[in-house]
């Protein structure tokens, strides 16, 4: 989508993409064995990268392997015990959502506290967000991957877009504008007095 007051917002595409459920009582052989977070509302890793969904559910997504060798390498690890690895590639769009407004966009859409102090790097968490059930993941500061039923995707791109318009979000972009100018003013001040 085109620059857009406080964020950015563009579909990821091609994201592979697979959900894994094990018996509750082999779920901490199965992290080890497939390196999992065990820690509640948490994320890991590159390729795949593995989320917690859930005691014995996870979510592991990929933009280089496909959902096959994701589920193959399941299969080979836990070889002999009872899961059910599905490939959801086709069935969820994820959205990426980054810039100084993106955590006040977020928090108008949803009840949960989404504060630096409080939903920080390598955090992730399903809720409900403007009707919607989203599962969403901090990247890193202000980058956030946002995970949502591909028959809802439209819909929550508009929302999204919407709430761009809000003047909330619109000040948090002049503001961050201000301050990145102001820097730029001290350092160029700087470099001529040096001159």
């Amino acid at each position: 989508m085109p620059e857009h007051p406080g964020f950015d917002l563009s579909q990821i595409n091609g994201r592979s993409m697979v959900q894994l459920r094990v018996r509750p009582g082999t779920a901490d052989a199965a992290c080890k064995a497939l390196q999992l977070p065990q820690q509640p509302l948490r994320w890991w890793g590159e390729d795949p990268a593995a989320y917690w969904l859930g005691p014995d559910h996870w979510l592991l997504t990929s933009d280089t392997k496909p959902a096959k060798d994701i589920i193959r390498q399941i299969d080979i690890t836990l070889a002999g015990q009872l899961y059910a690895a599905t490939d959801m590639s086709s069935s969820n769009v994820c959205f990426a959502l980054r810039g100084p407004a993106a955590r006040r966009v977020l928090a108008m859409g949803c009840g949960i506290d989404v504060h630096r102090s409080a939903f920080t790097t390598g955090h992730c968490t399903r809720t409900h967000f403007a009707n919607v059930l989203l599962f969403i993941v901090v990247v890193e500061d202000d980058n956030f991957n946002l995970y949502v039923d591909r028959s809802l995707a439209r819909y929550l791109r508009n929302w999204l877009v919407n709430a761009g318009e809000d003047p909330i979000t619109r000040d948090l972009k002049y503001r961050a504008a201000e301050v990145s100018n102001e820097h730029d003013s001290t350092i160029n001040g700087k470099s001529n007095q040096t001159g």
